[in-house]
C-alpha cells in the first residue's frame, strides 16, 4: 500500500497510507461479510481498477475510454450494483476517481487553458444540485456534467509526449471502431426495417436510442476522417472503407443534426487546411446527394419552410416541434424570479420550462419530461447563464489552442490535430443548439473533451519548447529534429 500511495504523494504519507490501507481494508471486510457474491466481485474489481487508476493513471485513461465507449452497447445487460445499472456505476464510479486524481493533481492542473471557466462552471452545478428535489437524479446528472471536463484537464496534464497523445486517440477510434461493426452487423441483418419513426425506417445500431447512435456515428466519422488526411498505403485504403461504413450507418439513422454537424465539420476542416479542391469536391458531392435524394429533401424541408414566406406554416411544428419547444420554453424561463435566471431553477428544472409546449402541441403526459432539444437552454434553465458563459468561453478556449496548434506544431500530424479540433468545436456549437448533444449525450461528450485534453496538452509543449528556445544561448532545434520530438 505504501508504495502504491508512494506513486500518488512523494512526500510524507504515513498517515495517508494507514487512512486508505484502513478503508480498503474496511470496505472488503463489509462486501465479503454482508453483500451478494455479485457485489463482493464488483467491489473488489473496483478497488483494483481504483488502485489501478492511481497508479498507471495513463493507461488507466486509455482503458477508461475504450470501456466508456464499448460500454454504451450493454444497455441491455439487467445486473446493477447498489441500484445502478452498468452504464450509471461505471460512469459514477469514474466520476470519484477522476475527481481525487483531479485533487491530487491540482497544481498542474490549475495551469491548464481554460481553468477559471471551468471553476466557475463546476460552481454554479454544485448550487444547482443543492437546489434540486431528486438528491440521486441530480448526482446522476452532475457525473454526466463534470467528468468529461475533469478528465479532459487530467488528459492535458499527464499526456505530456506526443506517443501517448497518439495511443489516446487511436484507442478512442478502435473503441468506435467496435461499435462500427456492431453497426454494420445490424444494417446487414436488417434492423433498420424493425424501427419506423417520422416516416422512415432508421437504423439503430447497438444502441437503445437513436440519437446516441447517430451522434456516435457523427463523431467517429471525423476521428476517421482525420485518420484519413494522416495515412498512406494499406492503412489509408483500411480507414476509407471504415468511413465509408460509417458514412452509411449514419445517412440510414436519417437523423439531421448528425448530417448537419459531418456537413459542418468537413467544410471547417478543410476550410481552415485550404483544401480547396477537396472542399470543392465535397460541395459538389453533397448538391447532388441533396438533389436526387428525395429522403434528404424531406427531412431539410423544415428549413425550406422556416426560411420561406408560407404563412400558413406554423413555425412552433418545424424541425420536430424545436422552434414551439424553445419560444415557449424561454417564455416560461423569463417569467421566474430574479434568482432562478440567474442561478437556473436547479438540476431537472428544464423539464419545468417545456410542460407548457408538451401540453398545447403534444401528447406528451407532464410525467413524461420533455427535453428543450438544446443543449444551452438545457444548461440555462438548470444552471442559469453563468453555466452557458463558462461552456461557451471553454469552447472559445479550444477555438484559440486550435489555432494556436495548428500554426505552431513542429510536426503535421499535431498540426492537422489543431485544424480538427476547430471544426469539431463547430460540430458541438451548431449540434448543441440543434439539439441536445455533446452536453446531456455521456460517451460523445467524453470524446469531445477527451480529445479536446489532447489538444491541450500539446499546446503545451508547444509553449514550452518554444520557452526553452527563447533562453539565452539556446539553439533552436532543426525541423527535422523538431519532427522527431
Amino acid at each position: 500500500m505504501r508504495a502504491i500511495l508512494a506513486r500518488i504523494v512523494p512526500d510524507d504519507i504515513k498517515g495517508l497510507d494507514v487512512l486508505v490501507g484502513s478503508c480498503v481494508i474496511s470496505v472488503l471486510t463489509l462486501l465479503i461479510l454482508g453483500a451478494p457474491a455479485k457485489a463482493v466481485v464488483g467491489g473488489c474489481v473496483a478497488i483494483l481498477f481504483g488502485l489501478y487508476f492511481f497508479t498507471q493513471p495513463k493507461h488507466a485513461l486509455l482503458a477508461v475510454f475504450f470501456i466508456r465507449v464499448v460500454i454504451d452497447l450493454f444497455w441491455w445487460v439487467p445486473a446493477s450494483l447498489g441500484g445502478l445499472n452498468v452504464l450509471e456505476a461505471f460512469g459514477g464510479g469514474i466520476a470519484a476517481l477522476a475527481a481525487v486524481l483531479f485533487y491530487l493533481e491540482l497544481r498542474r492542473v490549475e495551469r491548464i487553458p481554460g481553468f477559471l471557466a471551468m471553476a466557475c462552471y463546476l460552481a454554479v452545478l454544485v448550487i444547482a444540485a443543492g437546489r434540486s428535489g431528486d438528491v440521486r437524479d441530480a448526482a446522476e446528472i452532475m457525473a454526466k456534467y463534470i467528468v468529461p471536463l475533469l478528465l479532459m484537464f487530467l488528459i492535458s496534464a499527464m499526456m505530456t509526449t506526443r506517443d501517448w497523445r497518439h495511443r489516446l486517440l487511436l484507442v478512442m477510434t478502435l473503441g468506435g471502431v467496435v461499435s462500427l461493426m456492431v453497426s454494420t452487423y445490424h444494417l446487414g441483418s436488417g434492423q433498420i426495417y424493425e424501427h419506423y419513426r417520422q416516416g422512415y425506417y432508421r437504423l439503430v445500431g447497438g444502441y437503445h436510442n437513436l440519437h446516441n447512435h447517430a451522434l456516435f456515428l457523427l463523431t467517429l466519422n471525423t476521428m476517421l476522417l482525420f485518420w484519413l488526411t494522416n495515412t498512406t498505403g494499406w492503412k489509408r485504403v483500411m480507414v476509407l472503407g471504415l468511413q465509408g461504413l460509417a458514412l452509411a450507418c449514419m445517412y440510414y439513422t436519417f437523423v439531421r443534426t448528425a448530417l448537419t454537424g459531418f456537413a459542418v465539420f468537413v467544410g471547417v476542416y478543410l476550410a481552415i487546411q485550404r483544401r480547396w479542391g477537396l472542399l470543392g469536391l465535397g460541395l459538389g458531392a453533397g448538391l447532388i446527394l441533396v438533389l436526387t435524394n428525395a429522403s434528404m429533401q424531406d427531412r431539410f424541408s423544415d428549413l425550406v419552410t422556416f426560411l420561406g414566406d408560407d404563412a400558413l406554416a406554423d413555425r412552433r411544428t418545424l424541425g420536430s416541434g424545436r422552434i414551439g419547444i424553445w419560444t415557449s420554453s424561454m417564455a416560461e424561463f423569463s417569467r421566474q424570479s430574479p434568482g432562478d435566471i440567474l442561478l437556473g431553477l436547479g438540476i431537472g428544472g428544464h423539464y419545468e420550462m417545456t410542460d407548457m409546449y408538451a401540453d398545447m402541441y403534444r401528447s406528451t403526459e407532464k410525467s413524461e419530461n420533455l427535453d428543450s432539444h438544446n443543449d444551452y437552454l438545457s444548461l440555462l434553465y438548470q444552471l442559469g447563464p453563468i453555466a452557458v458563459l463558462s461552456y461557451i468561453a471553454l469552447q472559445i478556449e479550444v477555438v484559440r489552442q486550435g489555432l494556436f496548434v495548428f500554426r505552431n506544431a513542429a510536426d503535421s500530424w499535431t498540426r492537422k490535430f489543431g485544424a480538427y479540433m476547430i471544426a469539431l468545436t463547430s460540430v458541438t456549437v451548431v449540434t448543441n443548439f440543434l439539439s441536445n448533444s455533446y452536453i446531456q449525450r455521456v460517451t460523445v461528450a467524453w470524446l469531445f473533451w477527451g480529445m479536446v485534453g489532447i489538444l491541450f496538452a500539446s499546446s503545451l509543449e508547444i509553449r514550452r519548447r518554444q520557452a526553452l528556445e527563447q533562453r539565452p544561448g539556446v539553439v533552436p532545434l532543426p525541423p527535422a529534429a523538431k519532427n522527431a520530438a
